[in-house]
């Protein structure tokens, strides 16, 4: 009877041994899931500062001015080049 006990109480280690390393195993392998997700936040949230730098810069008063003349060749219009348009109708 002693012996079957014995038996027993050693299949019961071995169960619960094999229960820690797996608890381990996915105890590791979720820390390094946690690990990965909080460095993509750190990412992003870099991200995301870089992106509300470049909006603030985007909505500078002078940005205008600067695509204006860069991109579209505009140049400013001199006091001889305005026309004035008649505000009644004529006939």
């Amino acid at each position: 009877m002693t012996q079957f006990v014995n038996w027993v109480l050693a299949a019961a280690l071995l169960v619960s041994a094999l229960a820690l390393v797996n608890s381990r195993y996915h105890e590791r392998r979720l820390f390094a899931l946690s690990e990965q997700l909080e460095r993509q936040i750190e990412k992003r949230v870099t991200e995301i500062e870089n992106l509300q730098v470049a909006i603030a810069s985007l909505r500078t008063p002078g940005r205008l001015a600067t695509v204006a003349k860069d991109t579209l060749g505009m140049v400013p219009i001199t006091h001889a080049e305005t026309v004035y348009a008649p505000r009644g109708r004529q006939p």
